[in-house]
């Protein structure tokens, strides 16, 4: 039966986990791929959400529920109100609203597309090198960003980082050495790594920016 239908544009780092783990625990999706030039599609997502954002998710009994973190739980285990349910909410608030602009502002001038938010080129590299340390620091100390357990922060938060490690694969590993140990841990899940594999390695140097500001 289905569960429901998912908005979302392929590909898409936001819609990512919640693909794999409503694979992973069974919830059948109808997805809907709703790019503007997709005419149907977006016509679609604009009746359940105005402002044409993904993803959004329609349940089979009509129920809605957008954002990228609550719908990511959503698809999940539900979590008991302790202290690890709040820090995963911190390290996936992070990883949306700080990393993918972050990473975002580097990798998509690269690719002929627009930045998310437009800012000087060395700025944004700044930025995505300032919140790679951020998690590098946390890393050297922890196996996972919550204890020592994978948990939805972890699937989350490295799929933000796709279009780093796509770019600058070999400089992420120098530079991030923890960050690139993590990330290639929670890659190597099964059910993760088939739902999100088959990244390209562009070979991308970094330009030469210090990590140490904004």
């Amino acid at each position: 039966m289905v569960f429901g239908t998912l908005y979302t544009h392929s590909p898409n780092p936001r819609s990512a986990t919640i693909l794999a783990l409503a694979k992973a625990n069974g919830l059948e999706l109808d997805i809907v791929y709703a790019e503007k030039k997709n005419n149907d599609g977006y016509e679609q997502l604009c009746r359940y959400n105005s402002l044409g954002q993904v993803p959004t998710f329609v349940r089979a009994d009509g129920y809605i529920l957008s954002e990228c973190i609550p719908l990511t739980l959503y698809c999940t285990l539900p979590y008991s109100p302790t202290r690890d349910y709040y820090d995963i909410l911190k390290w996936m608030s992070f990883a949306n609203s700080d990393l993918f602009l972050a990473v975002g502002g580097v990798f998509l001038p690269l690719i002929g597309q627009r930045q998310i938010i437009r800012q000087d080129a060395d700025d944004s590299l700044r930025f995505m090198l300032h919140r790679c340390q951020h998690l590098e620091h946390r890393l050297q100390s922890w196996q996972y960003l919550v204890g020592e357990r994978i948990t939805v922060a972890d699937f989350f938060t490295a799929s933000m980082l796709m279009g780093a490690y796509a770019a600058f694969r070999g400089e992420m590993e120098e530079r991030f050495p923890a960050v690139t140990r993590w990330y290639d841990e929670v890659f190597s899940v099964p059910w993760f790594k088939e739902a999100v594999d088959g990244l390209p390695n562009l070979g991308l140097s970094l330009p030469d920016v210090e990590a140490n500001g904004e």
